[in-house]
């Protein structure tokens, strides 16, 4: 590994952003015992929960000293006035400025349908938050077609240049940099400008990591885990991203001009877990070899 990619490895590792739920976040109480308060923690809004549930947990991730990034899935909104109830309450009572915004699955609620409907409300600018992320698909989407993602991606750069708000892309998971690359490729040709945070998972089985892939319709990270789940004795085993961290660490030492600007953890196999093992990549002299870090 050059000085370089080691440098960028352990700088995704200081700055890196992960994921929690409500749930979670009450199973433990607090995350001060495991999780640096340098990291930013993001907070789903689940199918079923209760936007109160994510601005209690909002509220609490802050008094504990983390920068919180809530969800806002724009379907499951019923209506404007319900939106701005839920964005006054983060920014507020909350102290939240950073969101990050998503289509949300299932059925549409009311009369928001996307991402754009919620941005061009500006209540983002209202509340005075800062940066917002919006949704990035490097392996597509089940429910939407290329053709629209690619509007999409070109609308809210449109959209970025006339706001007072620094807007990124935030991405579904995946397993293999090859993914986010090719995407980026094909970005650079709709003339994307804004930065990239990469979602990545956690140390979990293959098991969970199948379960997971499947259950989002994400096509090449299943076939991926299939392949690697050829014998039953493998479906067990904990998988860690050491060689997706270092294939995305290098591809920005390789390509100066990308906009990939920072990782996201998606703690499939438990945020405690996650989080201890990334710690001790962090306190550790790293070397690579043989797709692992040894330390």
């Amino acid at each position: 590994m050059s000085k370089e990619t080691l440098n960028i490895v352990k700088k995704f590792l200081n700055s890196y952003t992960i994921e929690t739920t409500p749930n979670v976040y009450e199973k433990y109480g607090n995350f001060s015992e495991f999780l640096d308060k340098k990291h930013s923690v993001y907070i789903t809004f689940l199918p079923d929960e209760k936007s109160e549930n994510v601005v209690e947990t909002a509220k609490k991730l802050k008094l504990e000293g983390y920068d919180v990034i809530p969800h806002l899935p724009a379907r499951t909104v019923k209506n404007n006035k319900s939106l701005e109830k839920y964005i006054g309450e983060l920014a507020e009572e909350a102290g939240c400025s950073k969101i990050l915004i998503i289509g949300g699955g299932g059925n549409q609620a009311g009369e928001i349908s996307s991402t754009m409907d919620v941005l061009k409300t500006d209540l983002l600018s209202k509340f005075n938050f800062k940066s917002v992320g919006v949704a990035g698909h490097p392996e597509g989407s089940p429910d939407i077609s290329k053709d629209a993602l690619d509007l999409a991606i070109i609308e809210k750069n449109k959209f970025s240049l006339n706001v007072d708000f620094k807007m990124y892309l935030a991405t579904q998971f995946f397993f293999e940099a090859k993914s986010l690359i090719d995407w980026e490729k094909h970005l650079n040709t709709i003339n994307n400008k804004l930065d990239i945070h990469a979602g990545i998972p956690g140390p979990a089985s293959i098991k969970t990591l199948i379960n997971y892939a499947r259950s989002c319709g994400i096509g090449n990270s299943l076939r991926f885990l299939t392949k690697q789940a050829f014998n039953l004795t493998k479906l067990a085993t904990l998988n860690t991203p050491d060689k997706l961290i270092y294939d995305l660490a290098n591809y920005v030492e390789t390509n100066k001009s990308t906009n990939l600007e920072n990782i996201h953890f998606y703690a499939f196999g438990g945020m405690k877990k996650t989080s201890e093992w990334l710690n001790h990549l962090n306190d550790s002299e790293l070397e690579y070899s043989n797709n692992k870090f040894q330390y």
